[in-house]
């Protein structure tokens, strides 16, 4: 089993967001970085924030490149919630792939559609699991820390030195629902939910706030150190503000715990940031922060690749609004599988 928080490897790195299983941006990224998988040499020590898999064309051959760089001592990377989703046996949007399911689908303004994603053998699903297995929390150094989506300290100190994520998950999320289960909220949430078809239908949006899974569910997020690390904080949204997304109805909405501070520079991914600043609809998280600026010390480098899915289904093949970023440390330059250019990520 893997030691949690592990040591980052000292020099120059170049730290890549979340891939999503987009394999043709992951190698046009790591060809621009001077990484060549086949041959194993590389730059600089390539770092991923997790999230390898899930909603892109072909996961298993992303872990296959990714596992490749590792095993030869150039790459690291920290576990993902979509990574931890599939150790847990959690069946979720976009992870289909992994259970040969042909008719994952996704539920789209526009309607639902099927994700175009290459389905996982048995043999597939060992080494994936296998690879996931052995991902550290938390990958830090005196000047950078790597984590999925959130560095609580508290969290991270309730954490044994090893251990497996899927079975620690489990065993704190036992305690919690114990806790719950005293209250009386596990019932009172499945009711709620069952009154809305499971909160999966996006025609069958309830039409008052639901107390209980809101307990329920920020309960599950903030008191459980696996998922905090790799899912992040989680807050109440107000009445009458829940939405779809996801494949889910939600009134718990992620937090801004980076506006906290960090002790040192901490580099996430999991946000979903866009490289240009929304002037309509609704605004993520890091929609709040200019595109390529750091935020009290920490610095999202997911930018969205993979929404790529769904602008396929539109008919883009290239062009796309999100890309694969990869933040080249100390230098905090980006640079991107698709953009000629580097931007500096500004403090």
């Amino acid at each position: 089993m893997p030691k949690l928080i592990q040591s980052l490897p000292p020099g120059p790195l170049a730290i890549i967001g979340d891939v999503h299983g987009e394999i043709d941006a992951l190698l046009a990224l790591l060809h621009r970085l001077g990484v060549d998988p086949e041959r194993r040499r590389a730059q600089r020590p390539v770092v991923f924030v997790g999230d390898l898999v899930d909603r892109g064309p072909d996961s298993v051959a992303v872990v296959e490149v990714v596992s490749r760089l590792v095993d030869a001592g150039l790459a690291h990377a920290v576990l993902g919630n979509h990574e931890l989703n599939l150790l847990q046996r959690d069946r979720k949007e976009g992870n289909g792939w992994f259970w040969g399911d042909a008719e994952d689908y996704a539920q789209l303004d526009s309607g639902s559609v099927r994700f175009a994603s290459r389905l996982a053998t048995p043999s597939d699903r060992d080494r994936v699991a296998a690879f996931a297995r052995e991902l550290p929390l938390v990958l830090v150094r005196d000047d950078l820390r790597v984590v999925h989506a959130c560095w609580d300290p508290q969290a991270a100190g309730q954490l044994p030195e090893a251990g497996e994520h899927d079975v620690l998950a489990d065993g704190f999320a036992a305690t919690i629902d114990a806790d719950l289960v005293a209250k009386g909220v596990p019932e009172r949430a499945r009711e709620e939910r069952a009154e809305f078809g499971g909160l999966r239908v996006r025609e069958m949006e309830p039409n008052r706030h639901l107390y209980a899974v809101v307990e329920e569910d920020t309960a599950h997020q903030l008191r459980n150190p696996v998922r905090l690390l790799t899912s992040g904080g989680e807050v109440e949204v107000p009445v009458g503000k829940h939405f779809f997304k996801g494949g889910k109805w939600r009134f718990v909405q992620r937090d801004r715990w980076w506006r906290n501070g960090a002790d040192r520079p901490t580099v996430v991914g999991h946000y979903w940031r866009r490289r240009v600043t929304p002037t309509r609809g609704d605004l993520e998280l890091w929609d709040l922060t200019p595109p390529f600026q750091w935020d009290e010390g920490v610095f999202c480098v997911d930018y969205s690749v993979g929404y790529r899915y769904k602008e396929r289904v539109r008919g883009r093949v290239s062009g796309f609004h999100g890309g694969l970023a990869a933040m080249c440390w100390p230098e905090r330059v980006l640079v991107f599988d698709d953009v000629d250019g580097a931007p500096t990520a500004t403090r």
